[in-house]
C-alpha cells in the first residue's frame, strides 16, 4: 500500500502518514526502498481498527448522562 493510499483508507494527511512510518506505528513492507514506500497492508489496518476502537469507546463513555448540556 502507498503512502497515499493509506491516507485515502485513514482519511488523514500524507504527512500524518509518513509521521506514523516514522513512529513505528505503521510499517513498511521493505525499509529503505529506494524505489519508494511501500507500508504493510496489515499495519495499517490493525491501526484504523485501533482508531476505530477508540472512537467507540469515547461515544460509548460521553453522553449526555456524563456531561450534561448547558452549564
Amino acid at each position: 500500500m502507498t503512502i497515499e493510499e493509506a491516507a485515502k483508507f485513514l482519511f488523514v494527511s500524507r504527512s500524518h502518514i509518513r509521521g506514523l512510518l516514522a513512529s513505528g506505528q505503521l510499517l513498511e513492507v521493505l525499509p529503505g526502498n529506494p524505489f519508494g514506500v511501500e507500508i504493510e497492508v496489515a499495519s495499517v489496518q490493525a491501526y484504523r481498527a485501533k482508531l476505530d476502537a477508540a472512537r467507540q469507546t469515547w461515544l460509548v463513555t460521553h453522553t449526555e448522562d456524563n456531561d450534561p448540556v448547558g452549564f
